[in-house]
């Protein structure tokens, strides 16, 4: 349990009035706090690792489904987890809000971390939307693990894993 120096400060204060053992007082720990929040403040700031803006709106995903096959409306009816090397593997990404525009992209990664495939769609959504992404290799899909990242606007939201056997 962490203390607050205040209260830490009136702990030490009460044992010393009952003549319990004596108890080296608190340190202010808010000198330190504020420096370590000024340091994030300023890197957040300054470097590149600045997180890409999110769309205006309410835009949000509520699921991402991957399966073999998508229906009429593009969405995956039955997920799975595991596909065979032939497969064509679709992500289908249910989102509801509006938004005066976004890109919403997939990038499917091997388990390391090498790009598979990346593809992008320019949205100004309006009512809920169902977004499919699909990928197929020429050659068949190597045995192994898989992720793939659903963004908006470059900013990973959603992440999916998916093995190859």
């Amino acid at each position: 349990m962490r203390l607050t120096a205040p209260v830490s400060l009136l702990l030490c204060l009460a044992l010393a009035a009952c003549g319990g053992e004596e108890v080296a007082p608190a340190t202010d720990n808010t000198a330190t706090a504020q420096a370590a929040t000024q340091a994030a403040v300023a890197a957040a700031e300054e470097g590149p690792a600045a997180l890409p803006p999110l769309p205006t709106g309410d835009y949000r995903i509520v699921s991402v489904t991957l399966g073999k096959a998508v229906d009429a409306e593009g969405q995956v009816r039955q997920g799975q987890e595991v596909f065979a090397p032939g497969d064509k593997i679709h992500a289908a990404v249910v989102a509801v809000g509006s938004s005066e525009g976004l890109t919403l992209s997939a990038r499917w990664l091997a388990a390391d971390g090498t790009e598979v495939a990346k593809a992008g769609q320019s949205l100004t959504p309006t009512t809920p939307t169902v977004t499919t992404f699909s990928v197929a290799q020429a050659e068949p899909w190597p045995a192994g693990d898989y992720t793939v990242e659903i963004a908006i606007n470059d900013r990973v939201t959603e992440t999916r894993s998916f093995r190859v056997e």
